[in-house]
């Protein structure tokens, strides 16, 4: 155990080591906090006043749009994106990580340590999610739980952290579909001989998926703590064979 976390202790100090790509990370939670969070808080102010909301449904119905399908769709966009961030980051940062050691030259000793090759994937994932958690945590559990306080957002609040379906999904089947897709970053970048083929694969195939995985997310809240703990249980066991995959590909490194 000391050995794998000294391995993903490694990671998050060389993810450490970029803190442009840690701010940009952040701006990205930031903005869409803010985008929301500025339409849900004038929303929820119009709201507040019979007369101005009379006449905002009034001018959405003259553009052809209902009013609760603003909110609704909203809603629902804000929670997909605030879970598909999670295992995007978690892509991005394990996109590279066998392939920046074999770059360096310090994966066949890698290969020799008295680690497992599963360990030593496990630890590079483990680094890998680190930081976007922390991130996760923070944006996304203060946002929602600061905009499902709000009024106007009352029929959606299931959505915003008031149901224990929110709560799985946000603490265990979020983190579990990042494992998942950081499993098939790593596996990319065991696969890959160049940053540029790791980091198109990841941001086509994988980015896809995690839009995917966020959609799931949200949509499935209203099934309730059952499907979201199917889901997570998915991802972890999809996670694992993935891993165990990558081990063997990456045993290449000592014979090649």
């Amino acid at each position: 155990m000391k050995r794998l976390m000294r391995i993903a202790r490694t990671e998050v100090l060389e993810h450490s080591r970029q803190p442009w790509m840690l701010f940009i990370l952040a701006a990205n939670y930031a903005l869409w906090t803010f985008v929301f969070g500025a339409e849900f808080f004038f929303i929820d102010a119009v709201a507040s006043s019979p007369e101005q909301l009379m006449q905002l449904k009034s001018q959405l119905s003259q553009l052809g749009v209902q009013y609760d399908t603003v909110l609704q769709l909203s809603t629902s966009t804000f929670g997909s994106l605030s879970f598909t961030n999670l295992p995007l980051f978690v892509a991005i940062m394990s996109g590279t990580s066998v392939l920046h050691d074999r770059e360096c030259g310090t994966m066949p000793f890698l290969m020799l340590a008295p680690v497992t090759r599963l360990q030593l994937l496990l630890g590079k994932l483990i680094g890998a999610m680190a930081i976007p958690m922390l991130f996760h945590v923070v944006f996304v559990g203060v946002s929602s739980l600061a905009l499902g306080r709000l009024g106007v957002l009352a029929p959606f609040s299931f959505k915003l952290g008031a149901s224990g379906a929110w709560w799985v999904a946000f603490l265990i089947g979020a983190p579990a579909s990042a494992a998942f897709v950081g499993a098939l970053g790593t596996v990319i970048s065991a696969l890959s001989r160049d940053v540029r083929t790791s980091m198109q694969f990841t941001s086509f195939f994988i980015g896809l998926l995690s839009l995917a995985f966020g959609a799931v997310l949200v949509d499935g809240l209203s099934k309730g703590v059952e499907l979201q703990v199917a889901f997570a249980i998915g991802c972890v066991i999809a996670a694992g064979i993935t891993l165990s995959i990558g081990a063997r590909l990456i045993s290449k490194d000592v014979t090649s």
